[in-house]
């Protein structure tokens, strides 16, 4: 019988630690393709190779979400219109917790980068094809690099954020949001409400775009394709890099401590 339980408790023990470690891939290969993007050379562009190239927006048609829009002029017309919601949840154990998105929204809209004396043009159709397919938050999207959000406030009766809700017509006129589809954690269910985040990248802000170069009648296009990914990041690649390399770290290490534990409990277990 003693042997039964701790072989259950090792196996729990790996089982988790499996999973973090596994996590730890994914977000080892993000690091991966940030340093690539670092090191990319971006003054050469050739036609019909993997290219990255760099400058600002000249947006042609405006990003437009479906649902909880910000409320922003003409002037500054967003190419690239990335939210989230993210809800705090209980993990258990000794009362830790810990952030979820429960809901996201890329908007993309028709854009292209001015590089030096060129203007190519970004075809976002299979960066729109991966968020399809299931990928509900466009901050953790393998690709998108877009660092931190640049908007985090908090939703709910908080008082100067209700102020903020109307302006940007999320709030209903009982204060709770309209637009978006989850429950606001407050009163019984926690004391701390849900987060919107969001990043936009509008006309004139600086992006960089990795992709597939073709040239065509209307001057040079990048693309994704199976080879060669669509990828996208904007603001602070050296910062991104550094922020996912700890998240590794501490992934791994969590993750090895785990298994070991999986590992001594079945010994002991044992003996």
């Amino acid at each position: 019988m003693v042997q039964l339980i701790a072989l259950v408790v090792a196996g729990i023990f790996v089982l988790f630690g499996g999973a973090v470690l596994s996590r730890a891939s994914e977000v080892h290969e993000r690091y991966t393709t940030i340093e690539g993007l670092e090191a990319a050379d971006t003054d050469r562009i050739e036609p019909g190779r993997e290219t990255t190239v760099s400058g600002p927006v000249h947006v042609h048609e405006p990003a437009a979400p479906d649902r909880n829009p910000l409320d922003m002029n003409e002037s500054a017309s967003p190419a690239l219109w990335a939210w989230r919601v993210r809800q705090k949840e209980g993990t258990g154990g000794q009362g830790g917790s810990r952030w979820r998105t429960v809901d996201g929204v890329l908007a993309v809209g028709e854009f292209a980068i001015d590089h030096s004396w060129d203007r190519v043009r970004v075809d976002t159709e299979t960066l729109e094809a991966e968020l399809e397919d299931g990928a509900s938050d466009p901050f953790d999207s393998s690709q998108c690099y877009l660092g931190e959000p640049a908007e985090d406030v908090y939703l709910g009766e908080l008082g100067p954020i209700n102020r903020f809700l109307e302006r940007t017509g999320l709030a209903s006129e009982d204060g709770v949001l309209s637009d978006v589809e989850v429950t606001i954690g407050v009163g019984a269910k926690t004391t701390m409400p849900d987060k919107y985040q969001a990043t936009v990248v509008r006309d004139g802000d600086e992006l960089l775009v990795r992709g597939e170069l073709i040239e065509t009648a209307d001057g040079y296009v990048l693309r994704g394709t199976d080879e060669a990914p669509l990828v996208i990041a904007a603001g602070d690649l050296e910062q991104q890099r550094n922020r996912v390399r700890s998240e590794v770290r501490m992934r791994r290490m969590v993750g090895g401590v785990l298994v070991a534990l999986g590992a001594f409990v079945a010994i002991v277990g044992f003996l």
